[in-house]
């Protein structure tokens, strides 16, 4: 659901993560920051001569949804596998070519940056665990999710049937037009490739990747239980008024920031 700060930024919440209590988290939109022209406003990204507007962004974020006390981690994503872990003695460090970070400290977001990929928000209210993970399609044939809950299981001890999800805004189905090498890479990491991929009506070789429920999927064959999964139905390449979309709009755009934090 949306949720509108007294500053004007406007981010997007999960139900099922709120309902624990135990959270905080975010996936955020374009409303609300300093960036402008082609990046107006809330941009998290650092290219383009866009740094120092992304540390001011990071900064009215971190008042708008946690009063301005919180750390903000955020990796240097390749659209890699590799998941790290964040802990007390590596919170400076830049975690390059990760995308996905795990925690279990208190008052620490860990977060990734999207313009169409999924953000996928995990926790084990349990263990008190935490999780963000970056999942384009490249993230998620290589089922980066699923080797995230196997890294919260073998460091923290967390059991997956504990794990509650959310898969936050990105590219929907129909604007997601892919080639026959994405199909292939699918197939090898879904059993049921077919739930996630259709043939692209007219065209022998292309087809439409529906990346949240590949992820679904993905969570699911991870032990995930189903109604611990939540999602939404916004589209990043559609919804210009709200989001970033690399595939609409190119190289030069904007990111978005989710994240997610032990109280």
């Amino acid at each position: 659901m949306m949720n509108d700060s007294s500053n004007s930024i406007t981010v997007i919440i999960s139900e099922k993560l709120s309902k624990t209590g135990m959270v905080n988290h975010f996936f955020s939109t374009r409303k609300g920051g300093v960036s402008s022209g082609v990046f107006s406003s809330l941009n998290f990204g650092s290219q383009h001569g866009e740094a120092s507007n992304m540390v001011r962004n990071i900064d009215l974020l971190n008042g708008a949804i946690a009063g301005g006390s919180s750390r903000f981690v955020i990796p240097k994503q390749t659209h890699s596998d590799v998941v790290a872990v964040v802990d007390a003695d590596n919170l400076d460090n830049c975690f390059d070519s990760t995308d996905a970070l795990i925690t279990n400290l208190p008052n620490v977001f860990v977060c990734v940056k999207t313009a169409d990929c999924v953000p996928i928000l995990l926790f084990d209210p349990v263990l008190r665990v935490v999780a963000a993970v970056h999942s384009g399609w490249r993230g998620t044939a290589q089922n980066i999710v699923g080797k995230s809950i196997e890294l919260m299981g073998a460091v923290f001890g967390c059991s997956s049937s504990d794990i509650i999800a959310a898969i936050g805004p990105c590219i929907g189905k129909m604007n997601y037009e892919v080639g026959r090498e994405v199909v292939e890479a699918m197939s090898l990491v879904l059993d049921n490739p077919s739930e996630s991929i259709t043939a692209r009506h007219g065209k022998n070789e292309n087809f439409c990747l529906d990346l949240v429920q590949a992820n679904v999927q993905l969570l699911c064959q991870a032990g995930v239980n189903l109604d611990n999964i939540d999602y939404f139905s916004f589209c990043t390449f559609s919804e210009p008024e709200l989001f970033y979309s690399a595939r609409r709009d190119g190289s030069k755009t904007g990111r978005m920031l989710s994240g997610i934090m032990i109280q």
